[in-house]
């Protein structure tokens, strides 16, 4: 876990680093009016997963178990957590940051799932150089523990947690729908701790960090001086002064905490959430134009591309287009230069969802007549006659 660690204090420090403005609002997360502790609901799984610390290393057997999967369970839930390091990445990377990052799908009809927000956030921290974290996921979240802990579809005997009414658990390469608890569930809830611990730590260090004002360079939404708000209990908020004018006066604006009322409020400022969202689009175009390949998973370019053709922007729609070609391209190339015939063969469901995309929303703006043979050469290769 300390290559883990490390990336993660890396992350932090590099995101600062590069845009102290864009890393002090993440820090904020500040999403309306509203006190510190009740308009997040990170600090609320502070306190929780510390008074599960105290209960599972309290009790033992049984007790042990149900404890450390509770607290397992919730650690992965968090949904702030996973905006933080998907911001905290994305500012290391020279894009902004964002209280809504890992949200809602493209119609915003539900949230996303645990697992979506996991996909997301792995390409994100594969494009940030942190391969530790990714490895910490990987090995240590298995979604049939937290699924059937939180469904109660599970039982405890003999030492071993048995899974009901879930896909196995896949143990050196055999499934199985039970594990032990000491040997396989302990050492996972052992890291989760200390990756919570860590990530506690970085944050309430940074916000506590801020013991006096700071001039810094801003964007907000254009080229501006911020200061950010420091005081003997941390970080205040950030003010731009003379910004904005009513009835011939200049007043500040920015985000600050209310003493008197005890919240934070945005002041003289107003969230245009059709801009950011295409900021937000826009920036995540860029970041996949600047990609050579999609490395972890590709869930996230999908919802993009889902929420563009939602928005209908000609421009949008374009710049996906070429990106729907552009990694089926790749991966034919991939295709063509493998020569285990067996691996080959599964080329085509790859790179096929991405081509025939790429006609259906870029047939009217671009000629497509080479992506529609790589199609039919595809399509053929797959059924041969």
């Amino acid at each position: 876990m300390e290559d883990t660690i490390n990336n993660l204090t890396t992350l932090f420090e590099e995101a600062k680093q590069n845009v102290e403005f864009e890393f002090v609002q993440i820090l904020i997360n500040y999403k309306s009016i509203g006190a510190k502790e009740l308009s997040s609901n990170l600090h609320e799984w502070f306190d929780a997963i510390e008074f599960y610390k105290r209960l599972y290393y309290q009790f033992t057997e049984k007790e042990k178990t149900r404890i450390g999967t509770l607290l397992y369970s919730t650690f992965f839930e968090n949904s702030d957590f996973y905006n933080i390091l998907g911001s905290l990445c994305k500012v290391k990377l020279g894009y902004k940051g964002s209280t809504y990052l890992f949200w809602k799908t493209k119609k915003y009809e539900r949230l996303l799932g645990i697992g979506e927000k996991q996909d997301f956030l792995l390409e994100l921290l594969d494009d940030a150089g942190k391969p530790n974290i990714i490895s910490f996921y990987q090995d240590n979240h298995l979604k049939q523990i937290r699924n059937t802990f939180f469904h109660s579809a599970y039982s405890l005997g003999d030492g071993e947690y048995i899974l009901h009414d879930s896909e196995s658990i896949v143990i050196n390469g055999v499934g199985q729908s039970y594990f032990s608890v000491s040997e396989f569930l302990y050492p996972k809830i052992e890291n989760v701790i200390i990756f919570f611990d860590a990530f506690k730590r970085l944050y309430l260090d940074s916000f506590a960090s801020y013991q006096a004002d700071k001039e810094v360079d801003a964007l907000f939404p254009n080229p501006c001086k911020a200061i950010i708000l420091g005081s003997k209990d941390g970080l205040k908020g950030f003010k731009i002064k003379n910004s904005v004018q009513f009835y011939g006066e200049w007043h500040d604006s920015g985000i600050w905490f209310d003493e008197k009322f005890g919240m934070w409020a945005g002041h003289n400022i107003r969230f245009d959430f059709a801009n950011i969202e295409t900021i937000e689009i826009r920036e995540s175009l860029t970041r996949y134009e600047n990609k050579e390949d999609i490395n972890r998973s590709d869930r996230e370019f999908e919802n993009l591309v889902d929420k563009i053709l939602e928005r209908k922007n000609a421009d949008e729609i374009y710049r996906a287009t070429h990106l729907l070609v552009k990694f089926g391209d790749i991966r034919l190339k991939k295709m063509v230069a493998e020569t285990n015939g067996f691996k080959q063969r599964n080329f085509p469901k790859i790179i096929l969802p991405f081509y025939r995309q790429a006609v259906e929303v870029g047939s009217k703006i671009m000629d497509m007549t080479e992506v529609k043979k790589n199609i039919e050469t595809l399509e053929n290769f797959m059924n041969p006659q």
